[in-house]
């Protein structure tokens, strides 16, 4: 499966889960304060139970980190 964004939003129903999320986003204003957005969102999710977001997702996150230069 190849993962987006848009696809990891669509597996999580915390609303909290979703801001780290979308502060990934160009033009979010969340994204306008975070400094390392990508990071967050993996260390976020990583703390998520298993059965909600698999682990290939998470690394899907940490690629976009070192992507974007947070890594």
């Amino acid at each position: 499966m190849e993962w987006t964004l848009d696809r990891i939003c669509e597996l999580v129903a915390r609303p909290e889960t979703l801001n780290v999320l979308n502060a990934c986003r160009p033009g979010h204003p969340w994204n306008a304060t975070a400094r390392r957005p990508w990071s967050d969102a993996a260390f976020v999710l990583a703390q998520r139970p298993s059965y909600e977001v698999p682990s290939t997702a998470i690394d899907w996150l940490r690629r976009q980190a070192q992507v974007h230069g947070e890594g």
